[in-house]
């Protein structure tokens, strides 16, 4: 279930107190509408403590997003991601099923052969190429859909 504003509003004032840091409503409401969209209300609350607990600096929605689906980093989600396709590989299974980003990122790296079917010798550098390609996949995503900033009255006190 998604998180309320009054939810978001206690978890915020409890990260900037820790922190220290007091933001401007732009700020506030891109970090709501990036975290509303990602995590549940739970997984906020998982993400704020671990944040208060662990974070030197006030962490960003990416490091907050992390926290609250309890995963790595990029790589190490990529990675994963990749261990499943071999994984279902040696079972006998094909690699992925479901057309979306990991099947065509998959058929990219392998030139359209089924990963089962690829040499051997091959596999290390197609771990790699898929590990990095995976990995930048979220970066690019969070650069397409994080809000822009616009001029609010605010903004213009702060940038004073």
């Amino acid at each position: 279930m998604p998180f309320s504003d009054q939810h978001f509003a206690a978890a915020w004032t409890v990260l900037e107190d820790r922190f220290n840091r007091k933001h401007n409503a732009q700020t506030v409401k891109i970090y709501h509408d990036i975290l509303a969209a990602e995590l549940t209300a739970d997984q906020f609350a998982e993400a704020c403590r671990a944040a208060f607990r662990f974070e030197q600096f006030m962490p960003s929605p990416q490091k907050l997003i992390d926290y609250g689906l309890g995963a790595g980093d990029f790589q190490a989600r990529a990675l994963s991601v990749w261990d499943g396709l071999v994984e279902r590989v040696a079972r006998g299974e094909q690699a992925t099923t479901e057309p979306g980003p990991v099947r065509s990122l998959l058929n990219s790296v392998c030139n359209g052969q089924a990963l089962g079917i690829v040499d051997m010798k091959h596999f290390p550098f197609l771990k790699k190429e898929f590990v990095e390609r995976h990995a930048q996949q979220p970066l690019t995503e969070a650069r397409t859909n994080t809000p822009a900033l616009t001029p609010m009255p605010e903004v213009a006190r702060v940038l004073q």
